[in-house]
C-alpha cells in the first residue's frame, strides 16, 4: 500500500504511530514537528478510524450457553434459552452492560488505516532521503 504524505492530509484527519495510545489531528502533529519535536523519526504512523466497541447481552448468552452446552445433556441449550427468554432476561443484562460500558475507557477504540509518510520536517532539518 502506497503511503499517503503527511503533508497531502486535510489538518481534521487523524493519525498515529502503531501500537501507541495516542491520536493525533494532522495539524496538530504538523504543528508540533514543525516545534521540533522527533515525530518524523517514527516510520509507524497511519492514519486512524475512531470505533466504538458496544457489549451485546444476547451475543454474551449464547457464547456462555455454547461453552456451558458441552458440559450438559442433550438440548440443555435449548432449555436456557427458554428460561432467559421467558424472563425478558436479555435486555435486562443489556440495560446493565450499557450502564457498566457507558464511557470511553474500554468502548473506544481506533484501528490503523493507512500508511502516512512524514514528509514535514522541524525547522531548520531538511529530508536527506
Amino acid at each position: 500500500m502506497e503511503k499517503l504524505k503527511l503533508s497531502q492530509l486535510s489538518d481534521d484527519v487523524e493519525v498515529s504511530i502503531e501500537e501507541t495510545s495516542t491520536v493525533y489531528t494532522v495539524a496538530e502533529l504538523k504543528a508540533e514537528i514543525l516545534d521540533g519535536e522527533p515525530h518524523h523519526e517514527s516510520p509507524n504512523w497511519y492514519t486512524v478510524t475512531r470505533k466504538r466497541w458496544v457489549p451485546d447481552a444476547h451475543s454474551m448468552f449464547d457464547r456462555y450457553i455454547d461453552c456451558e452446552h458441552d458440559d450438559l445433556y442433550e438440548d440443555w441449550n435449548e432449555r436456557a434459552w427458554d428460561c432467559i427468554e421467558k424472563e425478558s432476561a436479555v435486555s435486562k443484562v443489556q440495560k446493565i452492560l450499557d450502564e457498566v460500558f457507558k464511557g470511553d475507557h474500554a468502548t473506544a477504540y481506533w484501528t490503523y488505516e493507512n500508511p502516512v509518510e512524514i514528509d514535514i520536517f522541524p525547522n531548520g532539518i531538511n529530508d536527506t532521503k
